[in-house]
């Protein structure tokens, strides 16, 4: 298994909830990191992405959740243990790590995983005359799930003083959840809102697992897409637990939707305005 750094969001939170673990409890934890390993394995051998690939690698997933999210749902303020919700998280960073490492992508400033994306500049400045010398620049971020974008250092020069700070610039954001209910997708909407006034050509996805809600309607906010995963309802999903049965699959063909979207979207020309009389389309976003 390669060696497990902060983008390795899971398996980290794995590795360090065993070694604080001990008799049976971490015998049991040290079974569910060998099978981690495993996942690990099958999805490091995968070395392009086609259609079979990805399915291949879904499977590896599926394999996994069903020793670990059993065992992850026994414990007592599971969400407080970031095990059972980080399993996406990273499976995200996986797959798209593989897709831009395929893509040749040059840039060093290439950011891949879980981390803090622009959206909005302000200015503090303590007085009238430390506006002039000492404004003060704070830019606000929100920390995503999954971000795929580019690290960059934005300048505020004033009176020959420089501050330097730096941020993400998201072209794609994945809110991950373990069930959507009504006021999670409210606090995504908003979400949405804020990166697209930063970025507009941002995607914005929710990736849910179950679905917790009846009464929404994502279509009139700003996410692009809500995914939910399973293809099940929560109370489903709360009602295998207690007849402790497996969890539901993550369905493949949703996620290979998930990945052809976001491809077309890295692949595409976002903003191009000199060919608006050739293709007869100004705005023209891609979809």
């Amino acid at each position: 298994m390669e060696i497990l750094d902060n983008k390795h969001i899971h398996g980290k939170n794995l590795r360090d909830y065993v070694a604080k673990q001990k008799g049976n409890k971490r015998t049991i934890f040290e079974k569910v990191f060998d099978a981690y390993k495993v996942y690990r394995e099958k999805i490091s051998s995968v070395n392009v992405l086609s259609e079979e690939k990805i399915r291949e690698c879904v499977l590896a997933l599926n394999e996994y959740r069903m020793i670990a999210v059993p065992v992850f749902d026994s414990l007592d303020n599971n969400g407080q243990k970031a095990l059972g919700y980080t399993i996406m998280e990273e499976f995200f960073y996986l797959l798209f790590q593989k897709k831009v490492e395929l893509m040749n992508i040059s840039h060093e400033n290439l950011f891949v995983g879980k981390g803090n994306s622009y959206v909005s500049l302000s200015f503090t400045p303590g007085s009238f005359d430390h506006l002039f010398n000492k404004p003060n620049a704070y830019i606000h971020t929100k920390y995503q799930d999954f971000v795929l974008g580019a690290n960059v250092e934005i300048k505020v020069v004033a009176d020959n003083e420089t501050e330097t700070k730096t941020t993400v610039i998201p072209a794609v954001a994945i809110e991950c959840k373990t069930y959507l209910e009504r006021n999670m997708l409210d606090s995504c909407a908003a979400t949405a809102s804020r990166l697209k006034t930063a970025m507009p050509y941002c995607i914005y996805i929710v990736a849910s697992e179950y679905m917790k809600m009846s009464d929404a309607a994502p279509e009139l906010t700003d996410i692009d897409e809500v995914y939910i995963l399973c293809k099940a309802k929560n109370a489903e999903r709360e009602k295998r637990k207690r007849a402790k049965q497996p969890p539901f699959d993550i369905d493949d063909d949703l996620i290979i939707d998930l990945y052809n979207r976001v491809c077309r979207h890295l692949n595409a020309i976002w903003w191009k305005p000199e060919n608006a009389v050739e293709i007869g389309k100004i705005i023209n976003r891609p979809v």
